[in-house]
């Protein structure tokens, strides 16, 4: 396989200690911000390039992503619980969702925002709601607001709904909007 052959590499990647081979055409081909790394002619033409905002296992999935236009299959990476809840951006689902963004990969992340879907609940729709809206997941907000105004009682008096009055009162009160049609204060 392609992304495996060390021999044909044209680029390298240095990512939290590890090291990824890959080809600036496949690269390219698929994401529009690699495109515009790699053939700028204001870039210099870097052989080795060192990403600081990403955990190794994510970019491991980003490059299987971009090769196979498949997630990994390790379902380890991809399972929530409700202990991720209140942080839930340092699960590995959203960091992959935040990777897919930030290479312009939509098909990543509507893939992300699939597995993130299933994970909806009256205990998580507030945090994955405003995971979406930060890596503008347009689907996965919808379905998220959907969501809450079905359920909209018991989101109100969630954790997660005092997550967003605390941290993202604009997204409470879209929340709100959704629930009731109009906006109103909840105390």
């Amino acid at each position: 396989m392609l992304l495996e052959d060390e021999e044909s590499f044209d680029v390298t990647f240095s990512v939290g200690g590890e090291r990824f081979y890959a080809h600036k055409l496949v690269l390219a081909a698929r994401s529009t911000m690699f495109e515009t790394q790699f053939f700028n002619a204001l870039k210099k033409d870097d052989q080795e390039i060192v990403v600081i905002d990403m955990e190794p296992k994510v970019f491991k999935a980003l490059l299987h992503f971009v090769y196979r236009d498949t997630l990994l299959e390790d379902e380890e990476l991809f399972m929530l619980d409700s202990s991720f809840f209140p942080s839930l951006s340092e699960s590995f689902i959203a960091k992959l969702l935040a990777a897919g963004e930030k290479y312009g990969l939509p098909r990543l992340m509507l893939m992300c925002e699939s597995i993130l879907c299933k994970d909806i609940s009256v205990d998580s729709v507030a945090y994955i709601f405003a995971l979406a809206d930060r890596y503008c997941a347009t689907h996965l907000k919808s379905i998220c607001q959907k969501f809450s105004a079905e359920n909209f009682d018991a989101v109100m008096h969630s954790d997660g709904f005092e997550y967003l009055k605390k941290n993202c009162p604009l997204l409470q009160s879209e929340l709100l909007k959704t629930g009731v049609g109009c906006e109103k204060e909840f105390s």
